[in-house]
């Protein structure tokens, strides 16, 4: 059984690197059709606009537009993007905040073949459009309000504010909220760390938590020193993160 067509654009400012992925789906993925190749963002949106194409692979880093101001351009994004680009330190983190499907150039032969697989299974929706804009907001360094978590069978947008703590569990991280809802997230807390560094809400009071300081009901002085959260929960606080944690109430 054939497997369908989707019809795709390339945008890239560098024809190279277009030419190579042209070439790599051509070779590996037979059900991309090529519709076009753009240079840039306004070239894009014009062909978008014209060919209703189904995924876009979309470079981030290029002059004048990047890539991720390509949803300016539309109230409803009903296309999926793959985005390609060989990203920044703070690029990859704005995508590990979401469940999009980025490649790192030098493509992998693998990843864009799982990508594309992907694509021809899902469609672009509501919850992809809201994945997206968590994309933007983080990319263009705006405080985030909401952070995507993909779960064994949703993604859920919980906002960040609503965060009481987070506790490691191996490979996955247990995130506890402040209406005693606990999600587990298949992500390393480490990341969920990265996503929040530029919030001064929160502190990372051993190798296994992370705690939200406006959650605070006091701290134990006793038996070597632990965080008492609102919700009741004890939570550890490492011998030598005391100093730091106490001035932060100062």
């Amino acid at each position: 059984m054939e497997k369908p067509i989707l019809k795709a654009i390339i945008v890239d400012d560098e024809q190279k690197a277009r030419n190579v992925l042209h070439m790599l789906l051509h070779e590996n993925c037979p059900q991309v059709e090529i519709l076009q190749q753009c240079s840039n963002i306004p070239e894009a949106v014009a062909a978008i606009n014209k060919l209703s194409p189904d995924v876009v692979f979309l470079d981030v880093d290029m002059p004048g537009y990047s890539g991720l101001q390509i949803l300016d351009f539309f109230n409803e994004v009903n296309f999926k993007i793959i985005f390609v680009s060989a990203f920044s330190e703070y690029a990859l983190h704005a995508f590990r905040i979401s469940a999009v499907d980025f490649l790192l150039k030098p493509i992998d032969i693998d990843h864009l073949v799982e990508a594309v697989e992907k694509v021809g299974h899902v469609k672009a929706t509501e919850t992809y459009n809201k994945q997206l804009g968590l994309i933007r907001d983080s990319y263009n360094r705006k405080p985030l309000s909401h952070v995507a978590v993909s779960t064994a069978d949703t993604i859920e947008f919980i906002k960040i504010d609503d965060i009481m703590l987070l506790r490691a569990d191996r490979a996955y991280t247990h995130i506890v909220l402040s209406n005693g809802t606990t999600i587990i997230a298949s992500k390393y807390m480490k990341e969920f760390e990265d996503m929040l560094a530029g919030n001064g809400n929160f502190f990372r009071s051993h190798r296994s938590y992370i705690v939200n300081l406006k959650m605070v009901l006091r701290y134990n002085k006793a038996e070597g020193g632990s965080i008492e959260m609102q919700n009741g929960n004890e939570v550890p606080l490492s011998k030598d993160l005391k100093e730091e944690f106490v001035s932060r109430f100062q």
